[in-house]
């Protein structure tokens, strides 16, 4: 138990310096992107303090007469009143602009058709996009099985599909806020303070996997909390096939998966309500029905890619699926200066692949020489090190639009008729009003989970539950830091921060209410 506490505090510490230079760097600085550009290039400016503490003023004050009219206990409706701005919303977006798919969504758009056609040398020829990113296979038998469902091309039926991810995610939320910390208060703030989520709203037009995992994988997190809490094996099960789905779609959710197993060894221990300290004889039995769970769910989740695996070598005739560009190179390009941002793409994991013949092994044996000279360099230029992953982090993190506003413009650029609004939205003033309430959603966010993180560090005690997400998010910021960069990606844990950010903006008007009845 004492390892287990040690455990957790380190890693809200950790969680902690995280979430202050991100709230220091965005309130000093924000990002934004050159409209008209096909990259992912992110550009700091200074931010207009002024402005941004008076709109974080309001919001506090907004959510204060909330609180003192006692509306945030009616946290049933209010939920039900940021899901339907959340459908208007993604809705606006999705008839305004029209969006087609772009850049690997587009390429697999492509070979959707080929296969369609009975051609498959994108995965059985050397080079093809999916013989060099089988990982995709699961996401692509989804796109195979919309194209059978809605027909080729029906890109309203994927945002429609991606829309309802999206509204899914913020339920799921909501119910994950109230098993936290079971208060309606913070519920109904989660409610409304998601109706800031546009960076994630906006990704309702962009067709990929990120959004449509984001459904199953908050599911899978519901269901072990509630088996965590509850201790009813069915709950547990239910999560397997959610979270298998969800790294099916986008392989990025093995780090969910990884969270999950390592709370539920960690949920073995039990407090007991006495004096004795805990159920030792309990220990045993707990920890091993918690690693079968845990086998089973691995099992489920590597089984369903063997599936899948195994129905396209059916389809196209191969003995086995291509290795394709290994993991290790996206790590090499993580670790790369760039003419754009440092650590982000740079167009290198594909071209590795392609100096060496296509050949797995040897790309791979290319990218871990990279990565070991790289780390070489790191070591011998300890300031340039530090540097350089404080930079990746704070661009990635600290980016209040995780490059959504970016997206919007690209999957904007090629649409048949574009209406007037999609250019007031993605190209006039719209794109300002939303870019601002992005960027006081971050602030507003990250000052609140500073607040609860040093609640929890006071008070010493956090519950299983909470380090589920923690866990998530810590794992998310690790990761990133030597995988591929990329604001886009760190939107999957900045989501989770959500509840723990409602939790904090509680206790700041707990504190304003305390020192009003003082005062008076």
């Amino acid at each position: 138990m004492k390892i287990k506490t040690a455990f957790d505090k380190i890693i809200i510490f950790l969680l902690l310096i995280a979430a202050a230079a991100v709230f220091i760097t965005g309130f000093f600085t924000t990002i934004y992107y050159d409209m008209h550009v096909d990259v992912d290039y992110p550009h700091y400016k200074n931010e207009t303090i002024s402005h941004l503490v008076l709109s974080m003023i309001l919001v506090f004050a907004f959510l204060f007469l909330c609180y003192r009219k006692n509306i945030l206990q009616h946290s049933e409706k209010l939920i039900w009143i940021a899901l339907a701005f959340c459908a208007f919303y993604c809705l606006l977006l999705i008839l305004a602009i029209k969006p087609l798919p772009v850049d690997d969504s587009k390429l697999m758009d492509d070979v959707l058709l080929e296969f369609e056609a009975g051609q498959y040398s994108s995965l059985t020829g050397a080079g093809g996009y999916l013989y060099t990113w089988p990982f995709q296979l699961g996401y692509f038998l989804f796109g195979l099985i919309m194209d059978d469902v809605f027909g080729h091309g029906n890109y309203f039926a994927w945002d429609i599909i991606l829309m309802l991810s999206i509204i899914a995610t913020v339920f799921l939320l909501y119910k994950i806020t109230w098993e936290l910390f079971e208060d309606k208060a913070i519920c109904g703030i989660m409610a409304l303070l998601s109706m800031g989520m546009l960076f994630f709203y906006n990704y309702s037009t962009f067709i990929y996997g990120d959004i449509l995992s984001m459904g199953p994988q908050t599911a899978a997190l519901y269901c072990i909390i509630l088996f965590i809490k509850r201790e009813k094996i069915k709950y547990a099960i239910i999560s397997a096939p959610c979270i298998a789905l969800s790294v099916l779609l986008k392989t990025n959710s093995e780090i969910t998966l990884i969270a999950m197993v390592m709370m539920l060894i960690i949920s073995s221990i039990k407090e007991k309500e006495n004096e004795n300290g805990y159920f030792s004889y309990e220990f045993p039995h707990r920890l091993i029905v918690r690693i079968i769970i845990s086998i089973v769910i691995v099992l489920v989740v590597f089984g369903s890619k063997t599936a899948v695996d195994g129905y396209f070598c059916r389809l196209t005739g191969l003995r086995e699926i291509p290795g394709g560009s290994p993991s290790v190179s996206h790590i090499a390009m993580g670790l790369q200066e760039s003419e754009l941002e440092d650590g982000w793409y740079n167009g290198y994991n594909y071209r590795v692949f392609g100096e060496n013949n296509f050949d797995t092994e040897l790309t791979e044996k290319a990218a871990i020489q990279n990565i070991k000279e790289r780390l070489d360099f790191f070591v011998n230029n300890p300031r340039y090190a530090i540097k350089f992953f404080i930079r990746k982090f704070l661009t990635q993190w600290a980016d209040p639009v995780c490059i959504s506003t970016h997206n919007l413009d690209l999957v904007s650029r090629h649409v048949e008729n574009p209406t007037a609004m999609m250019y007031y939205i993605v190209f006039g003033s719209g794109s300002i009003i939303l870019r601002w309430i992005m960027n006081v959603f971050m602030s507003v966010c990250y000052l609140c989970v500073i607040f609860y993180l040093t609640a929890r560090i006071r008070s010493k005690r956090v519950s299983h539950s909470e380090m589920l997400l923690l866990i998530l998010i810590f794992g998310g910021m690790l990761f990133h830091q030597f995988w591929e960069g990329s604001s886009r990606y760190a939107m999957r844990y900045y989501v989770y921060w959500l509840p723990y950010a409602s939790y904090g903006v509680k206790m700041f008007l707990d504190v304003i209410v305390r020192r009003f009845k003082n005062a008076n």
